[in-house]
């Protein structure tokens, strides 16, 4: 079973980024960005547009082991 991995890269404004990778049951690379709280599809191909549904999956489609790192959900109550 595969492990997810970490990809770190530089933006355009130079800033260094990293975000923690899953894999799909269709091999496919994902990573966590819900759109709001509580989202029941979570986890996001970035090779597919943000408005295609077909880009979003929920925990049941993964086969990585571990969890997202989701203190910091990225909204405000």
């Amino acid at each position: 079973m595969p492990e997810p991995y970490a990809w770190t890269w530089t933006d355009e404004d130079g800033i260094r980024r990293q975000a923690k990778i899953h894999v799909t049951r269709d091999d496919r690379t994902v990573v966590w960005a819900p759109r709001f709280l509580g989202d029941p599809w979570p986890w996001f191909d970035a090779d597919c547009a943000e408005d295609d549904p077909a880009g979003y999956f929920e925990d049941a489609d993964l086969v990585t082991i571990g969890v997202p790192v989701t203190a910091w959900s990225g909204f405000d109550n």
